[in-house]
């Protein structure tokens, strides 16, 4: 499990250079979910999404590749597909893999003036790791990119 957890942090530190850390936030408020993305007007990119207002004991992490299939001055539309991971399960000697998803999204730039800023939108099925639950999970947020 401890080798698992090692491997996924390299992947994480790796995906996010110093160039890229924190190039866009979203925040989920009706999920309780926050985005931290390398620059999603990059070809591809790297999210991650941390849950919040949650029990230390059910701190999932989602991490996905995004690849961009269209892009326009006012939105951006991607697919993607990850792994939802909980690094606090490795304590207790459990499988921190929980499930796999699947990301449809758009990032909406609706403000002439504030290009920055974006409306997200995300349809997410989730299966857990043995393929014996999932769910349909959707995501919608605010966020604000710092890249150009």
């Amino acid at each position: 499990m401890i080798n698992y957890l090692k491997a996924y942090l390299i992947i994480i530190i790796a995906g996010f250079g110093t160039n890229t850390v924190a190039q866009s936030v979203v925040y989920y408020p009706f999920n309780s979910v926050l985005g931290i993305s390398t620059n999603p007007s990059k070809a591809i990119w790297l999210d991650v999404k941390f849950q919040t207002n949650s029990y230390f004991s059910s701190l999932s992490t989602d991490i996905s590749p995004e690849i961009n299939l269209k892009k326009t001055p006012k939105s951006i539309t991607y697919l993607g597909g990850g792994l939802k991971m909980n690094y606090l399960n490795a304590i207790e000697n459990n499988n921190i893999l929980e499930g796999y998803f699947m990301n449809f999204g758009v990032r909406l730039m609706p403000f002439e003036k504030y290009k920055k800023v974006q409306i997200a939108f995300e349809v997410s099925p989730y299966a857990g790791r043995k393929f014996d639950i999932g769910v349909f999970r959707t995501n919608f947020g605010i966020g604000y990119n710092f890249s150009r």
